[in-house]
């Protein structure tokens, strides 16, 4: 029995690895084919219960591809607080391609909300992804969306920016239908901008290329947008060669081309021609911006028969809907913006909380070890400057002290020989004054550092001038050269002597000798090398064994001047 439960879980495991295992697969397979088929894709996507879709890293890859399967299918999504977890989750890995595409569709969710704001930073972060992206086609549907927001916000020279950029990587990728509706966008975004030659070449070459394509939607648009500009620059040739267009009746009726017949109509002095087209196109606004279109057509027809009384109605009319657009617009209240901003981020508070309360706990544990660390280390360090200080200290007070020694041990010799009695002593003196200064402030900076009563930070900065001010000791080349010329000087150019018989040694070799034949111990030879003093006893016992090797008469020459 024992065993037949053992066999149950085994087989309830293997089951469920399975399953993740086929998720994992079968989102790659549509991830394969989502940009091409779409609707397949979301379908497919819809079907998947998402209850039994296991582990952080498919369900975070579901929602991804389900709202870049809704996105291209037009599915205008307004919630974000999926994608909002997708995005947290992705920025905490080096996924670059999926942090990129999870920025761009929470922008695309949030611009289909009108909260143009949030939008422009969702896609302003996905562009500082750009470097880490191979996808020229993902590129340039960033900057469409770009520029798509920014024409709605009226910027139309950063508009016409990124739909240039958005262009040239749809170029790159051989994406020939967004090029030319990105072509599109291009001379609206002229039009608006009153570049009327360049927007006229951008809608030909639109033109030419949905004819070819059979693209009848953007064939549309393209005319409806040159009827725009030839009525901006009174073109009325132009507008007589599109209105006799051949593939104008294929068209469905809209607007822009009616009030383009009406206007056609009232220069020719059809009015009645024109009044029937007007008539007509009541019934075709979708928005006021429309309803102003009629208005203002109507007031042109009217002016261009000479019924002033009409045309001003119309004129009046067309200016208080304008007004009354206007007001709508700046009344909004601020209120209801900053609500809708806080509902958002409070629904995605409330999931995150949801999903991820554990954390909390982790979280907490983890910063107590780290600050527990961080206090146990500090301690560690104050303690271990503590003692360096207390070191370095010591040993300003031995080469002080070696320094008194030497100068009195120069004195006794003195006294032995009245002949050398002046040049010893000048030799006293003068090395006495190369190190004075330094051994000044070491000393005011030893007072300080035990008389503070300061911070820590104070004592580490004194500590710190202590010892830069020691180790300048061992590489003031000035001061070495000084110090070799009163040992040449004083005791008959023995450092020559070394530097010529002994050619062979290295430069620390003779500064060690240099420091020997000064008088100073082992010990403050350390201070200025920064060597041990066990290894400054080996050295000069090599050095005395490398000496006596020399000629007699010279060996016991230099010998005689080693300490």
């Amino acid at each position: 029995m024992k065993h037949l439960v053992v066999y149950k879980y085994v087989v309830a495991i293997l089951l469920l690895c399975t399953s993740c295992s086929n998720y994992k697969t079968e989102l790659k397979d549509v991830e394969s084919y989502i940009n091409e088929r779409p609707d397949s894709a979301l379908a497919f996507l819809q079907s998947i219960d998402i209850s039994s879709v296991k582990g952080k890293a498919v369900k975070n890859h579901y929602y991804l591809l389900l709202a870049q399967a809704k996105d291209k299918c037009f599915i205008d999504e307004t919630n974000d607080s999926l994608m909002l977890c997708v995005v947290d989750y992705y920025k905490k890995r080096n996924d670059f391609n999926k942090l990129f595409r999870s920025y761009y569709y929470l922008g695309r969710i949030q611009q289909n909300d009108s909260r143009y704001s949030d939008a422009m930073y969702s896609y302003t972060e996905a562009e500082q992804l750009l470097d880490h992206i191979d996808d020229d086609y993902a590129k340039g549907l960033l900057y469409a969306q770009l520029g798509s927001l920014n024409h709605s916000c009226l910027d139309f020279e950063k508009a016409l920016n990124a739909f240039q950029t958005a262009y040239t990587y749809y170029d790159n990728a051989g994406k020939e239908a967004h090029k030319y509706y990105t072509n599109l966008d291009i001379g609206n975004v002229c039009y608006k901008l009153k570049q009327y030659s360049q927007a006229e070449k951008s809608f030909l070459k639109v033109l030419s290329w949905a004819a070819d394509n059979e693209d009848w939607i953007l064939y549309q648009d393209a005319i409806e947008l040159l009827c725009l500009v030839y009525k901006a620059t009174n073109d009325i040739s132009s507008i007589n060669e599109i209105l006799n267009n051949e593939y104008l009746k294929q068209l469905d009726e809209t607007l822009i081309i009616n009030m383009t017949k009406a206007y056609d109509a009232a220069l020719n002095a059809d009015y009645l021609g024109a009044y029937k087209l007007v008539e007509y196109s009541w019934g075709l606004p979708k928005n006021p911006t429309d309803t102003c279109m009629l208005y203002h057509m109507s007031y042109i027809i009217n002016k261009e028969q000479g019924d002033y009384e009409d045309a001003l109605s119309s004129y009046e009319s067309l200016f208080e809907l304008q007004d009354s657009l206007v007001r709508n617009a700046l009344q909004k209240p601020l209120q209801s913006v900053q609500r809708d901003y806080f509902k958002a981020r409070s629904a995605y508070n409330e999931l995150l909380l949801k999903n991820n309360r554990y954390r909390l706990y982790v979280v907490v544990i983890m910063a107590f070890a780290v600050i527990l660390f961080l206090v146990l280390l500090f301690r560690s360090r104050i303690k271990r400057k503590e003692a360096e200080i207390s070191t370095y200290m010591e040993l300003s007070d031995e080469l002080k002290s070696t320094l008194a020694i030497t100068q009195s041990k120069l004195f006794v010799a003195s006294s032995e020989k009245d002949q050398q009695d002046l040049l010893l002593k000048e030799m006293s003196e003068q090395i006495a004054i190369l190190f004075s200064k330094q051994y000044e402030l070491l000393d005011k900076l030893g007072n300080t550092y035990y008389e503070t009563h300061g911070s820590h930070r104070d004592k580490e900065a004194i500590y710190q001038q202590v010892k830069a001010e020691i180790e300048n000791f061992a590489t003031n080349k000035k001061s070495l050269i000084q110090l070799e010329r009163i040992v040449n000087k004083y005791k008959d150019n023995v450092m020559v002597t070394v530097r010529s018989e002994m050619n062979e040694l290295h430069e620390m070799d003779y500064r060690l000798l240099c420091f020997l034949f000064a008088g100073f111990s082992a010990k403050a030879i350390s201070v200025f090398t920064g060597d041990s003093t066990a290894n400054i006893y080996m050295k000069k016992v090599r050095l005395k064994n490398k000496i006596s090797k020399l000629p007699p008469e010279i060996s016991r020459n230099i010998l005689s001047k080693l300490t």
